[in-house]
């Protein structure tokens, strides 16, 4: 599955392949508010779309992060405040 969005102005594209493959080896750190699950997985939402498309998080908001999993078919979460880790 395919899933194209814009970042800066910048259209992009993304692959459920490119996912898997590129978190792969890839050691997520913790997940404070929102993440996204992938085989087994939950991965802090902003830092794996980070690391799938080599762009900078700071261009990027946790929404758009989040659309792009979800348009993907990846079940995206929102972990309880008392589950949160400071």
């Amino acid at each position: 599955m395919e899933f194209r969005f814009t970042v800066g102005g910048l259209p992009k594209r993304i692959t459920t392949d490119a996912v898997y493959r590129k978190l792969r080896n890839f050691q997520p750190g913790p997940v404070r508010t929102h993440g996204v699950k992938i085989r087994g997985v939950t991965y802090p939402v902003k830092e794996a779309l980070a690391e799938v498309t080599g762009l900078d998080p700071l261009d990027f908001n946790t929404y758009q992060a989040r659309s792009v999993f979800k348009g993907l078919g990846f079940q995206v979460v929102r972990l309880p405040k008392r589950a949160r880790r400071h």
